[in-house]
């Protein structure tokens, strides 16, 4: 979701790929214990430390080698390696150099860095369109296509994918229209930064009187900020969001919450979206399509928007009744603080779904929170990664990174000593962050025009809460989940294979990009991958049996109301995009009501704070529920064979995580399961039926 951004880039991608682009046990020791990598190890060409005129002269300096590199290909005679080839070198090459400066937008503690990389975010926008528009470049990449060259399969793939980009691309059009086409894409990508700044960007402070703080956490309230007057200021994000809405004995304090959170994009974001949204209609009709929802889907695995609609439309079904009794069984626990209450508001539903989960399970939050330690839940993610998957993580000492606290390590090939790439590790909030858990391709792997491997960088990006005073930072399971999903991410990233940068990693059909970390996020329910990643953070102690007995008997707790929340998004952003109506807010508004049977908070402005709208999952976020399907499938193997299988995990590193996009997603899932595809473990999820 997500809650991932694996395609804030994108437009640095100038080629026109198939699909779309997109925080102790002895396995922990040794983890801890492991020598670190020297300085000489950074990942060679990516640097942070970069003055505000050396990133802007770094950004000149790639895109003058762009220039020269389309120059050199007009001069060249048409085939292709002199055309198709060479203009996927010159987009890796420039993208390689853009995007760890464009990333510096998300992440740096200083607001002039933000600013700059911001601004050559909109320049490569400009550049991207003004590319994508150059006919020469078009006719030379036709004149190739007509020699009929013999190709191997990647090449065929290559070249097929980039003629139909082209031809797909406008160049039928009248010139009148092909300027208002690029008019159009230059504006979107305008609007898609405002968009995602807005939210990002947006400081916001619930202040809560003494009186008014009964139900949350000690530890928790001991953490934060107070005014003069002993009120409690506390931060309108994520992670306090869910603190407050879960805890908070006031109605009033949780309602304002709701309400400030929800509001983080502001009224000027329902313009930006509604404007995005009629410029993505008018750009597809321009390019011969119904709409954008039909445009978006053509390279992605449901193929049609009739095929998302029947997909949802069946998950609805098989979810509501269960939503329902989800939703009544909600509305019985409220009843036994308010005999006369006929609904359950919006502020109130996290509320009593806590307080039902500990009445039904006996289940603490904060009981489970003492037992993962966030170095911890590191440690072990990293050991049982390793293990499944056949590598070793050597931290890099002294890294220069962009915020103290930020990590590297590298990547090497457990048999071999292979080095194959690197991550870093941005965990802990701070002020101009992105806000959200996400893992970024800063460099994605590739041959280069040598010969040689690039070696893949990614990093991720999360704000598990500060930790509270004589305390180190705590998450809760969730959390958890969340961490090992978008580790799962960075190792789709980095375990790719691909010949070329377009099929790289995690530029898959979006949606199938999901599949490989959802699939891994069964993991951390698994008694003997607890074990790892849990310790009680001031004894070491393990989880206890009891514990992670209530943790697995509410394990399906309200989740038919989850998944129906999920449809609701998915089909929200299908109809905005199919329809664009006047009133966005009013009609997603609408859309969440009928699928959840809740109506939202009078006033909400929560499609204004969807960043996915226009983050790279437009007519997509089906993607996630589309996804978890094959996620469900492919674990059906692993659990098969005990869960930490190093046999498994090489066949899914060599089958799936390898590949990227360099063969159809559909082969690689044959190639893994030995079978085709089926959705009888998801399913079973959906139902809440367990597995046999």
């Amino acid at each position: 979701m997500t809650k991932r951004a694996l395609v804030l880039f994108a437009s640095l991608l100038l080629a026109f790929p198939a699909a779309a682009q997109i925080e102790a046990p002895a396995g922990a020791a040794a983890v801890a214990q492991a020598p670190l990598v020297g300085p000489a190890a950074l990942p060679p060409t990516v640097s942070f430390g970069l003055t505000q005129p050396q990133m802007r002269e770094a950004y000149r300096s790639a895109q003058a080698n762009l220039d020269a590199s389309v120059s050199a290909i007009l001069a060249a005679p048409a085939s292709f390696a002199n055309t198709v080839k060479a203009y996927e070198q010159a987009n890796a090459d420039y993208a390689r150099a853009v995007t760890p400066l464009a990333f510096l937008g998300e992440v740096s503690p200083d607001p002039a860095v933000r600013r700059t990389a911001q601004a050559i975010s909109k320049v490569s926008d400009r550049k991207s369109v003004e590319l994508s528009n150059n006919e020469a470049l078009y006719r030379k990449i036709e004149e190739a296509a007509a020699r009929g060259e013999t190709l191997d399969p990647a090449d065929a793939r290559l070249m097929e994918d980039t003629v139909k980009g082209w031809r797909e691309s406008g160049f039928s059009l009248p010139a009148e229209q092909r300027a208002r086409l690029a008019a159009i894409q230059l504006r979107l990508g305008n609007l898609s930064s405002e968009f995602a700044r807005n939210i990002s960007d947006k400081k916001d402070t619930l202040v809560i009187p003494e009186a008014s703080a009964a139900g949350l956490p000690a530890g928790y309230l001991a953490g934060l900020a107070r005014a003069e007057d002993g009120s409690y200021l506390v931060p309108v994000d994520e992670p306090n969001n869910a603190v407050v809405m879960r805890s908070a004995d006031s109605a009033e304090v949780r309602r304002e919450m709701l309400a400030r959170y929800n509001g983080r994009g502001g009224s000027r974001n329902l313009e930006v979206l509604h404007e995005s949204l009629s410029l993505r209609r008018e750009m597809a009709r321009l390019l011969g399509y119904p709409g954008y929802p039909e445009m978006a889907l053509r390279h992605k695995m449901a193929k049609t928007p009739q095929a998302v609609y029947e997909f949802l439309g069946r998950l609805k079904d098989a979810v509501l009744d269960r939503a329902r009794r989800d939703a009544a069984e909600l509305l019985e626990m409220k009843r036994r603080d308010d005999p006369a209450a006929d609904k359950v508001a919006p502020w109130e539903r996290a509320y009593y779904s806590r307080k039902l989960r500990e009445s039904r399970y006996a289940l603490d939050g904060e009981e489970v929170k003492q037992y993962f330690p966030l170095d911890r839940v590191v440690a072990g993610t990293l050991s049982v990664y390793q293990r499944t998957l056949g590598l070793n993580f050597r931290e890099v000492a002294q890294a220069k990174t962009w915020a103290p606290g930020v990590r590297l390590f590298e990547v090497s090939d457990a048999a071999t000593g292979r080095l194959i790439g690197h991550f870093y590790l941005d965990l802990t909030p701070r002020p101009g962050k992105h806000g959200h858990p996400a893992a970024f391709p800063l460099v994605s792997g590739r041959v280069k025009a040598d010969g040689s491997y690039d070696a893949p960088v990614s990093a991720m990006v999360a704000d598990f809460p500060t930790a509270e005073p004589g305390k180190p930072v705590l998450l809760n399971h969730g959390d958890v989940e969340t961490f090992f999903h978008e580790f799962g991410h960075l190792m789709h990233g980095l375990l790719t294979q691909a010949r070329y940068s377009s099929y790289s990693g995690t530029s898959v059909a979006r949606d199938f990009v999901e599949a490989p970390s959802q699939m891994l996020e069964n993991f951390v329910w698994e008694r003997p991958v607890l074990a790892e990643l849990s310790g009680r953070w001031d004894d070491g102690s393990p989880l206890p049996d009891a514990l992670y007995a209530k943790m697995l008997a509410a394990r399906d707790f309200q989740s038919g109301a989850a998944y129906a929340g999920q449809i609701a998004l998915a089909m929200g952003d299908m109809i905005l995009h199919a329809t664009v109506p006047d009133d966005v807010n009013a009609a997603f508004n609408k859309i969440l009501e009928d699928y959840t049977g809740y109506a939202p908070l009078p006033g909400s402005r929560f499609v204004a704070a969807f960043g996915h709208l226009l983050g790279g999952y437009g007519a997509g976020y089906y993607g996630y529920l589309w996804s978890k399907v094959f996620a469900q499938d492919i674990y059906s193997v692993f659990r098969a064979a005990g869960v930490i299988s190093p046999e498994v995990g090489a066949r899914y590193r060599a089958q799936i995580l390898a590949w990227g996009s360099e063969r159809p997603e559909e082969d690689s899932l044959r190639a893994f399961l030995g079978r085709e595809p089926n959705a009888e473990a998801f399913m079973r999820g959906v139902r809440a039926v367990p597995a046999p």
